[in-house]
């Protein structure tokens, strides 16, 4: 007699093998004679006695009616039997013994989705398998897809336990590939990795670099400074990393890959820079020229290298203040600009004041070439003329900014003299900073030479061109220690014709 049971419970099916395994393991049918067996799977064919599984030759056969059993929709056609495989002759049937109807799959992989706190990965990848498999042998496109789903899930617990730790992430990204759950899913795992790496390796250069080159080799297109994201997407992506690009199209992929690449070459810049003790100035202009997008980034070490400037400018030589003072103006920063100049003339004004003829003629110099302050310089060549009367050099000076000494006094006669000596770029080659051994490579033996000596260098003016012509006058400073001398200024002499 057979026993039909309405619906089994779950213990009955999952102790019983598949359709699909038994039919795997055909070649052993003929020493299973005999043996009590629980098979579980899809029937075909069912007839009065008959019943026929999906992609199973084998016949199962009952020596009573079969009961009805009633199919509440196309897929509700999973059946439990219990039996023993017979001979008829030479050929093998099953003779059931007992049929029981089952749910059918989807409600099956329902009820074995993994629940509860102590759920593994490998309890969804357990039922991905399960589901993948049965997929396979009924066709079934539906069962394939809760498969990829199960495997999803499995990812995702998997993922949420290696959270902050790169190497386990990587291994969960490696299952990806072998699942076959797609490239999407394993690149996102793969850049969260990368995001706690960065975190971990701190401001080391060398391990900086190493993750650069990495992100340049396998992260497409890092290094092409097209691939710019604006600045909602940047600004998204550095407030929440892997949640952005968890949601990000494969376009937006690639701009973050660069918004990536170029947060890690400034932070590599500013840590190689702070071993090397670079300048800000330095570290601005490597950012331009690596990151030529971070501008706003570069003009911030501009300011703060400007600002350290600014607390020693009063300390600074000349040459030294003439870069930040330009540096100022090219910022926008005139007033700053103006303040150092005067804060660095105030501190050298008492000083030279004391070096009589030569110091008022290198403040006249000074105040004319850093401020354009006529009045000043001219007060200051005015006060040199009374130490020490008819000085060449001061009276070059006075003639240069519009004065002619009548009698024992100086008068302004011309107002269209320039109000400072004007710095030019010579044909010659001449320019601030040479050395006098190369000015004299130059241009030659000077027309005429006047030297003011002071306690620590002495102040030179060679003059070179033809009285009725074109003259120049090159401001020398030549130390008294090693009696080396560079040029400091250069100016334009009127014609005296």
């Amino acid at each position: 007699m057979v026993l039909v049971v309405a619906l089994s419970g779950a213990a009955s099916a999952d102790a019983a093998i598949s359709i699909e395994e038994f039919v795997k393991d055909r070649k052993k049918w003929p020493s299973q004679v005999g043996l009590r067996q629980a098979i579980e799977g899809r029937y075909a064919v069912t007839g009065r006695t008959l019943l026929r599984f999906h992609n199973c030759p084998l016949d199962f056969r009952s020596s009573e009616p079969l009961p009805k059993l009633v199919r509440r929709s196309p897929r509700d056609v999973n059946v439990l039997v219990i039996g023993r495989i017979r001979r008829d002759g030479r050929t093998l049937y099953f003779r059931i013994e007992r049929i029981t109807k089952q749910e059918d799959d989807l409600k099956q992989f329902d009820r074995r989705r993994p629940t509860g706190p102590k759920s593994r990965p490998a309890d969804w990848f357990e039922l991905a398998d399960w589901s993948s498999g049965r997929g396979r042998f009924y066709k079934d496109v539906e069962l394939q897809e809760k498969s990829t789903e199960a495997n999803r899930m499995g990812i995702v617990l998997a993922r949420r336990r290696a959270a902050g730790d790169a190497k386990m992430l990587r291994e969960v990204a490696r299952i990806v590939v072998t699942r076959a759950i797609g490239n999407r899913l394993q690149r996102a795992i793969e850049h969260e990795a990368l995001r706690v790496e960065l975190k971990s390796v701190g401001d080391k250069p060398a391990a900086l670099s190493a993750v650069r080159d990495r992100i340049v080799r396998g992260w497409p297109g890092a290094e092409d400074t097209k691939n710019r994201a604006d600045r909602s997407l940047a600004g998204r992506y550095r407030k929440d990393p892997v949640a952005v690009y968890n949601a990000a199209d494969e376009d937006d992929r690639r701009r973050l890959h660069r918004v990536l690449y170029a947060d890690l070459a400034i932070r590599l810049i500013i840590a190689e820079s702070r071993e090397a003790g670079t300048s800000g100035y330095k570290v601005a202009e490597l950012i331009r020229r690596q990151v030529p997008e971070a501008s706003a980034e570069a003009s911030q070490f501009e300011r703060m290298a400007l600002d350290a400037d600014l607390e020693r400018a009063t300390e600074m030589g000349r040459s030294e203040l003439d870069r930040m003072v330009a540096r100022l103006r090219d910022a926008k920063r005139a007033v700053d600009a103006d303040r150092a100049v005067d804060r660095w003339l105030e501190i050298r004004r008492e000083r030279l004041l004391t070096q009589g003829v030569a110091g008022r003629l290198r403040l006249a110099d000074l105040v004319l070439s850093l401020k354009n302050d006529r009045s000043t310089a001219v007060s200051m060549l005015l006060e040199a003329d009374r130490l020490k009367p008819d000085v060449p050099e001061v009276a070059e000076r006075l003639g240069q900014l519009g004065y002619a000494k009548q009698g024992k006094k100086w008068v302004q006669v011309r107002k269209d003299r320039p109000t400072a000596p004007r710095r030019v770029a010579m044909p010659t080659g001449v320019r601030v900073g040479m050395s006098g051994k190369q000015l004299m490579a130059a241009m030659g033996t000077p027309r005429r030479v006047s030297r003011l000596a002071a306690k620590r260098v002495i102040s030179e003016i060679w003059v070179y061109g033809d009285p009725g012509g074109s003259r120049i006058a090159v401001h020398l400073i030549r130390s008294r220690g090693d009696g080396t001398a560079a040029v400091r200024d250069i100016s334009q002499l009127p014609s005296r014709r």
